[in-house]
């Protein structure tokens, strides 16, 4: 009889072993992606742009990030530390940059150089929306045979109809 219960037993658990197996989820493939932000046709300079992808299975891990240059352009890097971002459809989050050194401190010189420079960015403001998740109409599918992207941001798109 235990003979008989210990192979049960053993049966049980490989069955066990071989269905876990299957229940992984692959993970999605990351791709280069780099390309030009714009807002109203102009590029977007210093921007911080996010690709978090709609994935159900997956977390921040895949969500992607850059800064633009001096022209707008951007090359995304993973947060798990790989060039690129996942192939999906993405929603595309845009914040200002961060500052330049000599501006990040509380005291008054670096407030007064902060201020000056958040003064001379050119084609601001960022629409707020376009900084929230869940509020963001900007959408991108990052597919594996494309590598160069430009993302076109509206005003117009944040503004309410008139009633």
């Amino acid at each position: 009889m235990r003979r008989s219960s210990s192979i049960v037993v053993a049966t049980a658990l490989a069955v066990v072993v071989i269905l876990s197996v299957g229940c992984g989820r692959t993970p999605p493939q990351i791709v280069e992606v780099e390309g030009v932000l714009y807002l109203d046709d102009q590029p977007l300079p210093f921007a911080q742009i996010e690709f978090m992808p709609e994935l159900k299975h997956f977390g921040a891990e895949y969500n992607s990030m850059a800064v633009t240059d001096a022209q707008g352009r951007f090359k995304l890097e993973c947060a798990n530390g790989q060039p690129g971002a996942a192939v999906a459809t993405h929603r595309v989050v845009v914040l200002e940059g961060p500052p330049p050194e000599g501006a990040r401190g509380m005291d008054e010189r670096s407030q007064n150089r902060l201020a000056e420079y958040m003064a001379n960015l050119p084609n601001r403001p960022i629409p707020e929306v376009f900084g929230n998740y869940s509020r963001t109409p900007a959408r991108v599918e990052v597919k594996p045979e494309q590598k160069t992207y430009e993302i076109r941001l509206r005003r117009e798109t944040t503004q309410k109809e008139p009633e």
